[in-house]
């Protein structure tokens, strides 16, 4: 059984950098979703995910597209009306091809990119702290130990990084024309600072 360090080891690698492109083929491919729903459906895959034995499965992003047709398939079974667009849309929301082509590579290779840059201009602590869990593997006890912090601020820095990782990859998708992603101000990111 992973713990929840090689957990969220395991769904940053395989699951996180999928999300943009599953939107887009939700968009493509499920015009009837509203980007609430999108984002529903998403969180739900994340926590079906959460919870699954994740060293069985050998082909994530297969599986993260099966969860999602799965969970479109559930909420069309407990919606009393489905719209008939919805019934058409699912049947096309079939798997694709786990081999990556030379678009997915590029693609890949580009988010990792904004990715780096956008743990590069996290603040000092708060990227020490995320690069000693995520890249490292260390503990929150071991972390506060290594920079000489309690473990609360330890808590406190991670879940800045990830705050601001997700603002930025968001703002990044948004510059890019990926319209599908929640817009965030950069008030409301200076507020949660």
């Amino acid at each position: 059984m992973m713990d929840e360090t090689a957990r969220l080891h395991w769904v940053a690698t395989h699951i996180l950098p999928l999300e943009p492109e599953l939107r887009g083929w939700l968009r493509a491919h499920a015009r009837s979703l509203t980007r609430a729903d999108a984002d529903d459906l998403l969180q739900e895959a994340y926590a079906r995910l959460w919870t699954a034995n994740l060293q069985a499965v050998k082909q994530p992003r297969a599986y993260f597209y099966t969860t999602v047709r799965n969970l479109l398939a559930e909420a069309a079974r407990r919606a009393r009306i489905v719209p008939m667009e919805r019934m058409g849309e699912m049947g096309a929301l079939r798997i694709l091809s786990e081999e990556p082509g030379p678009e997915r590579r590029a693609s890949a290779r580009q988010e990792l990119e904004r990715l780096l840059r956008a743990v590069n201009e996290l603040p000092v602590q708060c990227r020490r702290a995320f690069e000693l869990r995520k890249f490292e593997g260390l503990s929150q006890r071991q972390i506060a130990a290594a920079m000489g912090i309690a473990e609360k601020t330890v808590e406190k820095h991670l879940a800045k990084a990830l705050m601001r990782l997700g603002y930025a990859m968001r703002d990044a998708d948004e510059q890019t024309g990926n319209t599908g992603q929640i817009q965030v101000s950069h008030d409301e990111q200076r507020h949660s600072d």
